[in-house]
This record gives structure tokens, C-alpha cells and sequence, in this order.
């Protein structure tokens, strides 16, 4: 029996509902028996009915094959049936589990979870700090999900940058599921997936508008605006209400590819009631509203038909609406353009491909073919806006790029702002660039970058759309939430108990009237290093550090295992420590500190080697520290002969 014939049945009988509810069985009163035939016939059924509809479909067929069952039996059920009205459907909570995106810029993803579904938001990476030595990408610790595989019935995605799309080749390699997202970022996907030998189980192409069922959940998707066609943000309706996360976002009244944000659907939901909203915090701190994107084609325009040599832009790659207004420049002013750069290859060709470049014939070449032409006559759009060491610009800027050789004459425009721990790379390229005799347009005050995600108006606008009953920051460093939560309760949006900050990990559960920060699950940063993924943890960045920081002394030893004597060395040698030639009284001394410890081990007929190790390593420690204030990794090395 479902809950709908359920709730028929006893609605049938709401006239007698308390005589109804208080009733005894059968055995013990008439009267019973007497209001079932009432509901029967105001239901329109034969007498028995009501024990078979109780029973369900299936217990109707059993009762005709075997014959009617005795009345008190069938009562007694009835009777259970009325005082635990839902016992087979089960209450869970809605719990929202951010696995990255919280306290930091980067490898944003989210879980939503009800019962035995999970819907996973994203799926994000991180560009290493400065202190990550040697690491590539970080990505998110996605424990739990592989630990839930089962539960798992889909990917969202909001929109194609890698910090929403990075991980997600090294999740799909551990739970194959479908994923859902608009156009251009199933293109950018699909390039991934390839790079990666991932075959997806499905790509679902969606657009702003959509809405389908996932599991329990409800799931559609929001035309916003940002920095790359086809953001969109997310609703799910859920069991216990609905939530709203915005992706990354703002306001843009003038977008470039046409399409506004679709405010009415927001509020829409504000009108039906929201009980959590999830929102961009990156520009909280900043006051007013962000510019629309359309703004910076006039600068570009400007700078480029001023310059009278070769033009070099450098932007983001996934930035499709700034590529569009910079080839537009380029046509305006008669100059093919040259791609360069792997990403910004691959992002031009698929945006092509799938109808959100509109470029002439002709307009773009190869970079061999750039000596055919004069130099006023030449855009080259490349990466490297941010600094990046391999990147197309960071390699011009040091003349080590096998393609193009910075002249006096190139005119070179960075349309973007350093993203914050990237500002020291971004001006050394500058500065380099200035060196070689090039024209640099950069900064704020050119007009030539604006951001994607909203700032203070923005927000506020989102919020009074939304109207949520709770309110969760994210897409943030801590004090960018906290900011946030604090703008919501000015407003008097929502109550500051209702606003709920937490990190990485935290579970944020909610019921139809409550929510709450509750317990947490395994989070953190994996670290991905070549073909190693979470190989490289904590302990190995520390000794790189450490490395390169106070360097490293090996000590080399070859011992007679039977006896237990050394019978070649203790030698040492300084990696990254001291210059040997500067520095031959310091080591003299530790050799015969090291001599010293080994014959003690002799003496005292110590023939462990991990003990013999121990000895060496805190003996030299102690004397480097003593004399140099460092402390360089001791690496003692036992030959056995």
C-alpha cells in the first residue's frame, strides 16, 4: 500500500476519525466493524476491500488463491496499519558535505546527500602553493565518495573552469558515473577524459532550463554569468526543501554571448521558498558591482589599434567572451591572429567546433606562417596571464619560447589581474618584458580585465532573489565567508544562527525546519605529482622542503656484518648544505664526530644497523646546528661487505 491509498483511505472516514483512532478490535466492540463497512461503501468497494487494499496488491493476489482470512486476523492489521500510518517511509536528513572550496580559492566540490543518493557539484582542482615543491595539481581528498560508491548517482557541473572540472577524470576513474553539464564544458571534458584514458560512462548535455530527476533529488540548471558561456548555477530540490547553489557568478547586464542572468527563475524559487542558498563569496570584500565583460572590448580595441608593431595578448584560456572581443579587435584592425599554447589551442578549437567563437575565415594561422606577414599585421594570443613558468608568455618574456622572440616594437597586453600568491610571477614577467623593449598594457586603470564573480551588489541581489532560511558561504578563504555570512544577516536576509560557516569536510545537515553543522568526514589536499596521485603526502613535502631549504649530508659506511666492524669509511658527502672548498674545517671536524660515534658502537658491540644510523644522524645534527643554526637531512648509508 502506498501513502496516497493510505491517506485515501483514512480521509474516507475523517467524519468518525477519533472514534476511529480510539477504537478497539473487533473481538471487543461492533462499532468497529460497522465503520468499515462506511468507509467501503463511501469508497465504493466490496466489504472486504479495506483488508486487501491494507495489505497491498500482492496480498490481494495471495488471499484469492488461498481463501479469506479469519476477520480478527485482518483487523489486527488494520489496527497496526492506523497507529504507525508511515512506518515504511523513512525520514533521513539532508546532509551537504563540501569536499573542497572552503577556506581556500580552488578544487571546489560539493556533496549533496538524502538517504542512499549522492549527487556530487563539481569537481574541482588547486594549482599548487609555493611551498608544494615539485607537485603538479592539487585535488580534493574524495575518501568518502570512493568509501559511498554505491550511493553515488551523478556528477553536476557548473561550469568549465579547471578549478570546477579538474579532478574529475581522477574521480570518474574510481566511480564511473553519468555527468551533466552544458555544452562547452562537456567539450572541455571530453578533452580532459582523452588526456587522462578515461572513458566516462555518460556525458549528458544539458542547457540553462533543464530540470530532471537524479536519485530522490531534483536537479536543474540556472543561466548566470561569468567568465566563461555557459555558467550556470544549480537548484536541487530535495525531500526536506530546496537549495540553491550559485556556481561561480555576477550580475552582468551586458554579457557578451547576449545571454542575462536568469533572475526570474531565482526568484521564482525565493517566491516557493529556499531553505539553503550557496553562494559565491571570492569577491565579497569588494564593493559595488563588478563590471560587465562587454566593458573590456572597447579597451582592447583601443590598445590594439594603438599599437604599431605586433600585438601579444595574454589572458585566460577558458575566457571565450575575451578571446571573442580580442579577435574582433584583430579583424577591426586587419591582423591574422596566432594561437599559442596547449590549452588555448584546445579551448579555441572546441569552442569553434561547438558554435561560441564566431571567427572569420582565414583570421586565425599557424605560427609558421607568421614571417609571411608584417608585424603590424599579427595578433598572438597565448597563455602565461598569470605567471605560469611553462606558459607561453613566461617563456617569451625570457626569450626561451621556439616560436617568437620579444622585439622592441611588440605591443604586449595582459588582460587579467594576478590571482592572490601569483602577483610576484606576474611581475617578474613584466619586468622581463620591459627589459626586452616591449610596450606592457596591464593593470586595473587600462580597463582591459574585469572580474567574473560578483561583488557586494551582486551578492546582495542574489540574496534578496533568493531569500533562503539558511545561508551557507562558499567559494572562499575564510574571512571572504565570513564576510559574507555577516552582508546576509545586514540585510536582514537571514538570522545570524541561520548562517553557517564551516571548512572542508564539515557535514551541514539539514531538516525541513533545522540545520546544522554535524560531524564531519575525511577532507583534505591530495597531492598529484607526475603519474603519482596521493603518493607525494605531507611527510614527503616536508623533506623537499626541508631539502631545499638546509640541503642534505650523506654519510657513506661499509661494515663487516659477522664482526661488526667498519672497514671502509665513515665518508661524507654535502648536497645543497655547505661548498665542500668553503667548508673543509666545518666537515673535517664532523667526520672525526662521526668516527668518534661509530667506534662507540664498536666498543659497546652494538651491530644494528638502524641503531648505528640512529647514532650517526644525531650525532652530526647536533654538531651542524651547533655551528651553522640548520639543520640539512642526514642520510647515513651502510654497505654490507
Amino acid at each position: 500500500m502506498n501513502i496516497q491509498e493510505e491517506r485515501t483511505t483514512l480521509t474516507a472516514t475523517a467524519g468518525e476519525g477519533t472514534q476511529q483512532r480510539q477504537r478497539p478490535t473487533t473481538r471487543t466492540r461492533r462499532t468497529t466493524g460497522q465503520n468499515r463497512r462506511v468507509t467501503v461503501k463511501a469508497e465504493g468497494d466490496r466489504e472486504r476491500a479495506p483488508r486487501q487494499r491494507v495489505q497491498g496488491e500482492g496480498a490481494e493476489r495471495r488471499q484469492g488463491n488461498r481463501g479469506p482470512r479469519r476477520p480478527q486476523r485482518t483487523n489486527t492489521s488494520v489496527e497496526k496499519q492506523e497507529q504507525t500510518p508511515r512506518t515504511h517511509v523513512r525520514k533521513d536528513k539532508l546532509q551537504i558535505i563540501p569536499l573542497g572550496g572552503l577556506g581556500e580559492i580552488g578544487k571546489n566540490m560539493t556533496i549533496f546527500q538524502y538517504g542512499d543518493d549522492i549527487v556530487v557539484l563539481d569537481a574541482g582542482l588547486a594549482f599548487p602553493e609555493n611551498d608544494m615543491l615539485g607537485v603538479d595539481i592539487v585535488i580534493p581528498d574524495m575518501t568518502y565518495l570512493i568509501e559511498n560508491k554505491d550511493k553515488v548517482r551523478a556528477v553536476v557541473i557548473t561550469h568549465g573552469h579547471e578549478d570546477h572540472i579538474g579532478s574529475l577524470a581522477y574521480l570518474l576513474k574510481e566511480i564511473n558515473v553519468p555527468v551533466y553539464a552544458t555544452n562547452l564544458v562537456c567539450g572541455l571534458i571530453e578533452g580532459k577524459l582523452k588526456e587522462h584514458h578515461v572513458k566516462a560512462k555518460k556525458l549528458q548535455i544539458v542547457k540553462a532550463g533543464d530540470e530532471f530527476k537524479i536519485g530522490c533529488f531534483k536537479v536543474g540548471f540556472i543561466q548566470t554569468n561569468h567568465s566563461i558561456p555557459d555558467a550556470c548555477a544549480i537548484f536541487l530540490e530535495t525531500p526536506v526543501g530546496t537549495v540553491v547553489h550559485t556556481g561561480d557568478f555576477k550580475v552582468d547586464q551586458t554579457p557578451v554571448d547576449g545571454k542575462l542572468m536568469d533572475v526570474h527563475k531565482f526568484a521564482e524559487l525565493g517566491n516557493k521558498g529556499v531553505l539553503a542558498l550557496m553562494s559565491d563569496s571570492t569577491n565579497v570584500e569588494k564593493p559595488g558591482f563588478t563590471p560587465s565583460e562587454s566593458s573590456v572590448g572597447p579597451a582592447i580595441m583601443r590598445a590594439v589599434a594603438e599599437a604599431t608593431g605586433r600585438v601579444i595578448l595574454a589572458t585566460f584560456a577558458s575566457n571565450v567572451s575575451r578571446l571573442q572581443q580580442a579577435i574582433d579587435a584583430a579583424v577591426a584592425t586587419k591582423r591574422k591572429v596566432v594561437v599559442l599554447g596547449r590549452s588555448m589551442v584546445n579551448v579555441t578549437e572546441i569552442a569553434q567546433e561547438r558554435g561560441y567563437l564566431t571567427v572569420p575565415e582565414g583570421t586565425i594561422i599557424g605560427d609558421d606562417e607568421m614571417n609571411r606577414y608584417r608585424a603590424d599585421e599579427i595578433m598572438i594570443l597565448t597563455t602565461g596571464s598569470q605567471g605560469e613558468p611553462m606558459a607561453g608568455l613566461s617563456r617569451m618574456s625570457t626569450n626561451n619560447h621556439r616560436t617568437v622572440e620579444i622585439t622592441p616594437n611588440d605591443t604586449v597586453i595582459i588582460s587579467a589581474t594576478p590571482i592572490p600568491g601569483n602577483e610576484a610571477a606576474v611581475g617578474r614577467t613584466i619586468d622581463n618584458l620591459l627589459r626586452q623593449g616591449a610596450h606592457v598594457v596591464y593593470g586595473k586603470d587600462r580597463g582591459i580585465h574585469v572580474s567574473g564573480h560578483g561583488s557586494q551588489e551582486d551578492l546582495k541581489t542574489m540574496l534578496n532573489l533568493v531569500r533562503p532560511k539558511f545561508f551557507i558561504p562558499v567559494h572562499g578563504e575564510y574571512r571572504m565567508l565570513k564576510k559574507h555570512g555577516e552582508l546576509a544577516v545586514s540585510m536582514g536576509i537571514v538570522k545570524p544562527s541561520n548562517v553557517l560557516v564551516g571548512d572542508n569536510g564539515q557535514i551541514f545537515e539539514f531538516t525541513t525546519r533545522t540545520g546544522r553543522l554535524a560531524g564531519r568526514v575525511p577532507a583534505g589536499k591530495v597531492f598529484v605529482d607526475g603519474l603519482g596521485v596521493g603518493d607525494v603526502g605531507n611527510i614527503v613535502i616536508r623533506d623537499r622542503q626541508q631539502l631545499a631549504q638546509e640541503g642534505m649530508v650523506v654519510v657513506v659506511m661499509a661494515m663487516d656484518r659477522a664482526s661488526g666492524t667498519i672497514v671502509a669509511g665513515p665518508d661524507m658527502l654535502s648536497r645543497g648544505f655547505v661548498y665542500v672548498r668553503d667548508a673543509e674545517e666545518l666537515l673535517s671536524e664532523a667526520q672525526r664526530r662521526v668516527d668518534a660515534a661509530v667506534e662507540k658502537c664498536e666498543m659497546d658491540h652494538i651491530k644494528d644497523w638502524t641503531t648505528i644510523k640512529t647514532v650517526v644522524r644525531d650525532t652530526l645534527g647536533k654538531f651542524f646546528y651547533e655551528k651553522t643554526r640548520r639543520r640539512p637531512m642526514i642520510l647515513p648509508i651502510i654497505q654490507d661487505v
